[in-house]
């Protein structure tokens, strides 16, 4: 179940469409299971950097959650920027917790006791119920969220050598090959390189 996870994405299908993203979380049946499927996908995070997080990884103040990264010799710590909406509905969930479970009397508590199996029918279930059983040529798997998130930052903020180093930090990976596969889809990279050159060509 967690092989998926541990190579990168080959199918040039193999990635949901924005729409398709949303139509997975506004699906869920509570917070919980929609927070998970938001930071999967909005932060580009593995199942496993999503359920081992603390409330007190959260860093209201500077926007930012600290994850443990797995996919390394040893844990690493990274601190990854958030989005105002998922840290609104994240201070919702973290004050219903306070209030239903006590999570401030035990701060080493993860926000989200449940299992990567879990994770993986909860996500499984959400596509049959909105129709999205395939992505591409594999079944719908949790790991596609990161994939999209991926191929959605590159369609719209990648645009230089740069930003590509910002989304391979972002994405935590090891190596910046693994982050320029997703260059494929880019709109605007490749159409230019093709078009400039035939354009060219014509006007010799």
């Amino acid at each position: 179940m967690d092989s998926f996870a541990s190579i990168p994405m080959k199918d040039p299908k193999g990635y949901l469409t924005r729409e398709q993203v949303e139509k997975l979380i506004d699906a869920a049946e509570n917070l919980r299971d929609k927070l998970i499927l938001l930071l999967m996908y909005r932060c580009g995070r593995r199942v496993s950097e999503v359920l081992l997080l603390t409330k007190d990884d959260i860093l209201w103040e500077d926007k930012k959650i600290i994850f443990t990264i797995l996919k390394r010799k040893r844990p690493v710590k990274e601190l990854k920027p958030v989005d105002d909406y998922t840290l609104k509905l994240l201070d919702l969930y973290v004050n219903h917790n306070i209030r239903m479970r006590g999570i401030r009397k035990k701060p080493g508590n993860r926000l989200f006791p449940v299992t990567r199996q879990y994770v993986f029918k909860l996500v499984r279930k959400l596509g049959e119920k909105t129709g999205i059983t395939r992505v591409g040529n594999k079944k719908l798997h949790p790991h596609h969220l990161r994939h999209s998130f991926a191929v959605h930052a590159v369609r719209t903020e990648v645009k230089t050598a740069e930003d590509l180093r910002k989304l391979q930090m972002y994405m935590g990976h090891a190596n910046i090959s693994t982050t320029s596969y997703y260059l494929q889809f880019s709109p605007d990279e490749l159409r230019s390189l093709v078009d400039g050159m035939w354009k060219r060509r014509e006007k010799q």
